[in-house]
């Protein structure tokens, strides 16, 4: 619509990127209860726990999802959704990596500080997976700290080399965030695109 405010434009799609972002968070919950199930023991008593968390989460990646498109509307698809969900897992991947040689270097607990650590690698990972296929500053910053927010909400790097288990919750994790990646595409195709560009797909 040419005539139309942008400010109520932009405050609909704010509206509608939160409500995308709570609906993937709670989807999310339900998939990664069943996968903790299967992997590791059931926790479905222990999930209303996790809404607050898997709620900022789902925010995050919508928001970040938002940018990623708008820098580069060729991904507003299926593909382009699995694309975004893999990157988000590989943001984590340096915290991760380098938790796991500390555990292994000491043979005991990570340092308090390993916090601080883990988060700026987050920030880092999250900016650089957004700016590679973007160029976007938007975007990066989106990225990074949508990749924060899952690390922190998340409890931090998993301890991949204490049992096979953990491995098995950490690839799983990777198929779990490349199917919401793909759910959150389809969410913002339909309830937040520009007309123009959801009735091109």
């Amino acid at each position: 619509m040419t005539g139309a405010d942008p400010r109520i434009a932009a405050r609909a799609t704010a509206a509608r990127l939160v409500a995308i972002g709570v609906a993937l968070g709670l989807a999310g919950l339900a998939l990664f209860a069943a996968l903790h199930s299967i992997v590791v023991r059931p926790i479905w008593s222990q999930v209303a726990v996790g809404i607050p968390f898997v709620v900022a989460i789902g925010l995050a990646m919508s928001w970040s999802y938002h940018e990623f498109v708008k820098a580069a509307p060729a991904r507003l698809c299926a593909t382009g959704g699995l694309r975004f969900g893999a990157l988000m897992w590989l943001s984590a991947l340096p915290a991760t990596a380098l938790a796991n040689i500390e555990r292994v270097r000491t043979h005991a607990s990570l340092p308090a500080w390993f916090d601080y650590v883990s988060l700026v690698l987050s920030l880092v990972g999250g900016a650089l997976a957004l700016w590679s296929v973007t160029r976007s500053r938007r975007a990066a910053v989106a990225g990074a700290i949508a990749a924060a927010t899952l690390l922190a909400a998340g409890g931090g790097p998993l301890p991949v080399i204490r049992n096979g288990r953990v491995v098995e919750l950490w690839f799983g994790l990777f198929v779990l965030e490349a199917a919401g990646g793909v759910i959150l595409a389809q969410m913002y195709r339909r309830w937040a695109a520009p007309p123009e560009r959801s009735q091109a797909r």
